[in-house]
Parts: C-alpha cells; sequence; structure tokens
C-alpha cells in the first residue's frame, strides 16, 4: 500500500514525509507531503470523512479499497478530523511543561524532535496577540502550523497550545475559538501602581477591598512562613499593598475563568505577574495565589518576576544566588498554598540557571521559550547566504528604535556597526546581534517574509537539524543528570 502511495504522489511532483505516516481510527490513514513549498495531508480511507477542497484525487482504489486524496490543512478540515479522531492540543497532566514559540509556522517538526527526547510536556502552539500582530498570523494559522508538523513527525503523544498574554477579552475569544488548551494570563495593564499613589488614595483603595482580601491580610499577617532557608515573615503592611495593587486584576482573572468555564471543559490557566519593573514579594505571590483559591478558580501556574534581568535572547543577568533564594522562596511557598507550579517567562538562553530552577522545583514548572527558535533561521540565513543576511541586518539596524517599543532591551543604535562582519562566525552570537535579530521579526517578516521562508524551505533539512540542536540544548541543561 505504501509503496503505490509512494509511487503516485512522486509521479504528481508530491515529496512524502515518510515519519507522518499514522493509522487514525480502524480504516484511515493520513500523512503529510509537499509540492513545491506547500504542505498538505493525504489521506488514505474508506470513509467519508467529508474533507473539502481536495487538492489532488486518485479515482482508481489504491489498495484494501482505500481512496487516495490530497487536501489543504484548512482550519475546516483540521476541525474535522480533530472531531473525528482528536489529533489537536490538550491540557496538561504532566509535572514539568516547556513552551515553544514558531514565529515562521515552520519549527514544530524541528522543536519535537529535541522535546520527545524529554520527560516534559510539549506546549507547541505558543504566542502573543503582540507576535501574532508583527507576523501578520492569527491563533488559527498558528495551531494549524503546529498540528501539520506534530503530523510531520508521526509524534503521537500531547501537547498543549498556549493563547499567551492574553490581556482582553478579543483575543482570549479569539482563543477559545481556536480550540487553545493553555490561557496565559498578563496581569500588567490590570495592576494598581502604588509606588505613585498619594496616601489618600491609598487609604481609599484599602477601605474599598473586598472581604475576601481583608480577610487574607488578617489571616496571614505576621505569620512565619516555612520557605526558603531563614523562613519569611509576613508584613502586614507589603500584604495589603499587595492587596491593593492585584486585587483589580484579581477581577479580570475571575472574569476569564468564568467565560472559560462557560465554553470549555477544561483548559490550563497561568497567571503572569512577571511584566513590568517590579520583582514579585512573597507578599504579591501569596495575595495572588490565596485570592484566587479563596474564590474557587483552579490554575495551572504562577509566574512571578524574580531579581535580576530576563532579557530576550541572551543569558540570565544578575545574582545567581539571589535568584536561587528568591526561586526557592517562590517554590517552597507553591508547595504551603497547593495545585500549581512555577513559570518562568523569557527562558530562552537561560543556561545560567536551568539546572536551578529544576533542580529547585524539583523538576515541577512550566517554562516558556520563543524567539529562540528564529533565531536559528536567521544563523541559517547568514551560513547559506551572507549578502541576503547583510539586507536582513541593515533593515533590523534601520528600525531598531520601533522594534525596542515591544520588547525590553538595553541595546541602542550605538552598540552597532553599520555593516555586519560577514566573515567572522562568532558575529552571529553576539549578544546585541542575537537581540537585534530577536527583536525585529516583525518588520524583517514584512519586508522580507517570502525570502526567508523560502530560502528555509530550500534548506529545511539544516533548518530543522539547527532549530532541533537549539532546543536540545536548552532541555540537556534543565534535564541534567541527578
Amino acid at each position: 500500500m505504501v509503496g503505490n502511495v509512494s509511487a503516485v504522489l512522486k509521479e504528481n511532483g508530491f515529496k512524502i514525509y515518510p515519519d507522518s505516516l499514522r493509522k487514525l481510527g480502524e480504516s484511515t490513514y493520513i500523512f503529510v507531503v509537499k509540492k513545491q513549498k506547500e504542505k498538505m495531508i493525504g489521506i488514505l480511507s474508506n470513509d467519508e470523512l467529508n474533507l473539502k477542497e481536495p487538492y489532488f484525487s486518485e479515482n482508481k482504489k489504491i489498495s484494501d479499497n482505500l481512496q487516495f486524496n490530497v487536501y489543504p490543512f484548512t482550519f475546516d478540515n483540521y476541525v474535522t478530523l480533530n472531531g473525528r479522531f482528536h489529533i489537536g492540543p490538550t491540557v496538561c497532566r504532566e509535572n514539568a511543561s516547556f513552551g515553544t514559540g514558531d514565529r515562521l509556522g515552520m519549527a514544530t517538526a524541528a522543536q519535537l524532535g529535541a522535546l520527545k527526547k524529554f520527560d516534559v510536556f510539549p506546549v507547541l502552539a505558543q504566542q502573543s496577540p503582540r507576535e501574532l500582530v508583527k507576523t501578520n498570523r492569527d491563533f488559527k494559522d498558528v495551531l494549524l502550523k503546529v498540528v501539520l508538523g506534530v503530523l510531520e513527525t508521526g509524534y503521537i503523544g500531547h501537547y498543549g497550545a498556549d493563547a499567551d498574554h492574553i490581556k482582553d477579552e478579543k483575543y482570549l475569544l479569539e482563543g477559545i475559538d481556536a480550540g487553545y488548551t493553555m490561557y496565559t494570563l498578563d496581569l500588567s495593564e490590570q495592576l494598581f501602581d502604588i509606588s505613585g499613589a498619594t496616601p489618600s488614595a491609598i487609604k481609599e483603595k484599602a477601605e474599598a477591598l473586598s472581604d475576601v482580601s481583608k480577610k487574607i491580610v488578617e489571616d496571614f499577617s505576621g505569620q512565619s512562613l516555612n520557605v526558603g532557608l531563614e523562613g519569611h515573615l509576613v508584613s502586614e503592611d507589603e500584604l495589603l499593598k499587595s492587596a491593593i495593587a492585584y486585587e483589580g486584576a484579581m477581577k479580570f482573572v475571575e472574569k476569564v475563568n468564568d467565560i472559560l468555564k462557560e465554553k470549555l471543559n477544561d483548559f490550563d490557566l497561568e497567571i503572569s505577574i512577571d511584566e513590568g519593573g517590579k520583582v514579585t514579594t512573597l507578599e504579591d505571590h501569596l495575595f495572588v495565589a490565596e485570592y484566587l483559591h479563596r474564590n474557587g478558580i483552579d490554575f495551572f501556574s504562577i509566574a512571578p518576576k524574580f531579581p535580576g534581568e530576563f532579557e530576550k535572547a541572551i543569558d540570565y543577568v544578575g545574582d545567581v544566588d539571589e535568584f536561587k533564594k528568591a526561586l526557592k522562596k517562590h517554590y517552597d511557598l507553591t508547595k504551603l498554598i497547593g495545585g500549581y507550579k512555577l513559570s518562568l517567562h523569557s527562558g530562552s538562553d537561560k543556561f545560567s540557571i536551568y539546572k536551578i530552577f529544576s533542580q529547585t522545583t524539583e523538576r515541577n514548572f512550566h517554562i516558556k521559550t520563543s524567539g529562540t527558535s528564529w533565531l536559528q533561521a536567521v544563523n541559517l540565513i547568514y551560513k547559506s547566504d551572507r549578502e541576503f543576511y547583510r539586507e536582513l541586518y541593515k533593515i533590523a539596524l534601520s528600525n531598531l528604535e520601533e522594534s525596542k517599543k515591544s520588547y525590553k532591551v538595553l541595546i541602542k543604535k550605538d552598540d552597532f556597526k553599520d555593516e555586519p562582519e560577514l566573515d567572522n562566525p562568532e558575529f552571529i552570537v553576539r549578544p546585541e546581534i542575537k537581540q537585534l535579530f530577536h527583536i525585529s521579526f516583525g518588520v524583517l517578516l514584512d519586508l522580507k517574509g517570502k525570502e526567508i521562508k523560502d530560502m528555509l524551505y530550500e534548506h529545511e533539512e539544516e533548518h530543522y537539524k539547527m532549530v532541533s540542536n537549539n532546543i536540545e540544548n536548552h532541555l540537556k541543561e534543565i534535564y541534567y543528570e541527578k
């Protein structure tokens, strides 16, 4: 049967991905094919699947009365197949999970090549509204490309889909409509800035706190928590400030949770409190987690802002010992309160703290990476076409200030020469170069997206190898030998 199908495909200009062949149900086989620069799905079945717009049909029966068709992997066709055979994402039931973003929609198969080697739940569709806007994509397109990558590899395990950095109902509903299983709520715009408030405003906010918030302050003030090496005495003043700062954001979480429970049977909810300049205190963490628990809101994880700097595309900047002490306290607090794990955001390339994070959390964590796979695409371009790389470099540099508006990085125009060092292989791994390209994906895809993708298609095998090795290097540090 496989030989017959391969022959028909070859005769009609298709390439089949051999690892992708899998059986669905009793009498349906699915596989991924590529013709020119478009990937599609091949279906062998004697069932009526009601898929739409066949790209290619073989009228005669191939084998065992199976009809052979090739279809574009549209969202309608995905929904039909997923409803019948469940090929889509699921919630996470594992202790450790790892998120990989794919800004181009071309790297999932390569990322899975690394992820499947480790005892970790992969969250493969991970995109924020900011990234969707910059890449001219939507949640459905991101998920489609991920599922196609999963099918391409033949991977049959579970995986998640994260609608990341949700700040409003619009994108929440779009994520739900697309079938995402994880929702990361970014609370940065919902917080009350207590640092700039007048004493009278703070007093007014304190008096207006809900009964739940007041009870949390009452119950925990002055308590000695057995966290970290030295413990922590809960400050009434700090806990009250936390309640004032976060209660409004908790109302947003409640609203989102109600919408999710109304529309979905199950989901993972992550609470992001890591945005902004303020390091998350134990009182902040305590208030948020306890408020949600007391209001019956189950959540997957909390992402605190740890001490130090978590800049894009480079290693952790800060005192590693201070990070370790803070992490230990936050993790111990998760065990005291119970029912969720810690999440590390901006986790790409943070090699100096991976082992500490894995060890301290007892491998009960969620780690998010994003732009690190995009940088492998840029590195491939450097290796394959230096003049094209030079063109991208100059575009990125001329748009640096605009790109910096969306990301917290310390690079500035004076850090760069007008021309890249095309004959120096060490050039592409310099921190400032990595950051430049990390934050410039939007303008580069706007102006040169077709050329970039064409080159990656032409060098797909090498591109996959580079992405897979990069993710594996991350995971080797996390999954060190105990």
